[in-house]
């Protein structure tokens, strides 16, 4: 019953698997979202960093229009550039703030009072930089809003004058080294920037030329971050389809090998569960005549010892005598084995030294062993293991003893061959494990398949029941038995025990 249920439920589990199967299908949209996320945030975060970096290259071309402007008014102030008269002096300074998008030109003392402007009217007015933080001195707001600057004391950046957005480059003719280093370069116009009170020169340019290129550069950038989103997307979209293909496919795989695992399985409950209907069929048919032919065969048995005890030894019907004491006791035996497996296997388990139980085996086999000059080797000795010794004891006995004959039979055709079987107790994890090893004739795998089959045999005088007692006796430890065979090469049995009691 256990059995069936095992194999129902195994079919349920295959169903199960085929309808998962069935139900896969590649879902792309996931990988294309989160590639085309991740995509745009690298692209901004790029486009982003190379605007700043645009805008800065742009920022100090713009300087460098404005440092040109002051480099002028300098040579100007420094008498380079001569001039007939002073105004034409003054209307080459103005004309300098009338270039290029320039705003104005402009020089102012240490409060911020114009003292000269490209615009003659503002000239004794005061420049208006509007500063949220209120800084009230004028050198120190002028570096707190003029981030920029280079080693000649040239300062530059974005501002608000008067309302309007401009960016103003500014050098300022200071006292110190960190000021600037005009007075220090040119000692010989300190007396007139002394004169004129002049620490201040301004160029104010519009930003408009900057901020059409920022605003160009950024519509390019954002063009190009949706053609690389797109091809990107695309590209992994392809490959995660790809991807999922060969996942789907090693899905398939995996769950074909499984499908076949399990048909297996199911085919071997499914053939254990026909092999206990069979053995529940021999054990009705056992229980129904064994009682019958048992008491009849002790009657024959016993007039047949009769009879043998009253002829000569050497008369033929002593020897007919003999035979049918042979064929009852072969009877009672088959009957006998037939109960075995028909009945349930009733065990006593103790702790024993497995030594004990191989040695008493041996003894028994030596006889059969010294004729056929046939070696026994022990490997794996001193190991104690939870089991009923008689039952383990005949199981081993009926193995070696199908090796032995086995290895008569083989002999016939390898009269020099040296046989050996080999008993080695191994330990694992859960279970101790007694291999049984010979380097006979082997089994053919035709055969292999059926030796754990009810009433199947090779054996001219063979029931075909004794690996079957073998198997109940390991079942009943809660254990197993396993075989391999190659023909021509030898057999291995494998008998598996628990090593905690149940």
């Amino acid at each position: 019953m256990t059995i069936l249920k095992n194999s129902e439920k195994k079919r349920e589990n295959l169903s199960n698997i085929t309808s998962i199967i069935l139900e896969l299908r590649p879902y792309f949209w996931l990988p294309f979202v989160v590639s085309s996320l991740l995509i745009l945030v690298v692209i901004a975060f790029i486009t982003d960093y190379n605007i700043r970096q645009s805008a800065k290259f742009l920022g100090e071309q713009m300087a460098d229009k404005g440092i040109r402007i002051i480099w002028l008014f300098e040579n100007v102030i420094m008498d380079r550039i001569q001039f007939s008269t002073e105004k034409s002096r003054n209307d080459y300074i103005a004309e300098l703030g009338s270039t290029d998008n320039f705003a104005f030109v402009a020089v102012t003392n240490d409060e911020g009072k114009f003292l000269f402007h490209s615009t003659n009217e503002k000239v004794g007015a005061y420049i208006n930089i509007q500063d949220e933080n209120n800084i009230s001195n004028f050198w120190q707001k002028l570096e707190y809003l003029l981030p920029n600057r280079d080693e000649q004391g040239s300062r530059w950046g974005f501002v608000t004058i008067n309302g309007e957005r401009l960016f103003l480059v500014h050098r300022v003719y200071g006292e110190s080294v960190r000021q600037g280093a005009i007075r220090f370069l040119h000692p010989e116009i300190t007396n007139f920037l002394n004169s004129q009170k002049i620490n201040h020169v301004f160029a104010a340019i519009y930003p408009k030329t900057l901020q059409h290129d920022i605003a160009l550069y950024r519509k390019r950038a954002f063009t190009f971050a949706i053609w690389v989103i797109g091809i990107s997307s695309l590209i992994l979209w392809i490959f995660s389809l790809i991807n999922r293909i060969i996942n789907n496919k090693k899905s398939m795989s995996v769950a074909e090998k499984t499908i076949e695992k399990m048909h297996s399985e199911v085919q071997r409950l499914e053939n254990e569960m026909t092999k206990k209907e069979k053995l529940a069929a021999i054990g009705d048919l056992a229980a129904c005549v064994a009682h019958e032919i048992r008491n009849p065969l002790s009657s024959i048995k016993g007039y047949a010892t009769y009879f043998a005890n009253s002829f000569p030894k050497d008369s033929a019907d002593h020897k007919a005598a003999t035979i049918m004491i042979q064929e009852v006791e072969r009877i009672n035996r088959v009957v006998g084995e037939l109960m075995g497996v028909s009945s349930p296997t009733n065990i006593q388990k103790q702790a024993v030294p497995v030594d004990g139980v191989i040695d008493s085996c041996l003894t028994m086999l030596q006889s059969d062993a010294k004729q056929l000059n046939i070696l026994f080797h022990v490997v794996g000795r001193g190991k104690v293991i939870i089991m009923d010794p008689n039952r383990i004891k005949q199981a081993i006995l009926n193995i070696c003893l199908n090796a032995i004959e086995a290895i008569r039979d083989d002999k016939i055709y390898h009269q020099e061959k040296q046989y050996d079987i080999i008993i080695y107790i191994a330990e694992k994890e859960e279970d101790y494990i007694i291999y049984i090893k010979d380097n006979g004739p082997g089994i053919e795998k035709d055969v292999l398949r059926r030796i754990f089959d009810p009433y199947f045999t090779t054996k001219k005088d063979g029931t075909g029941l004794g690996l079957i007692n073998v198997s109940k006796i390991l079942e009943a430890h809660g254990g197993s038995i396993e075989v391999e065979s190659e023909k021509g090469k030898g057999t291995l049995f494998k008998l598996y025990l628990p090593k905690r009691g149940f």
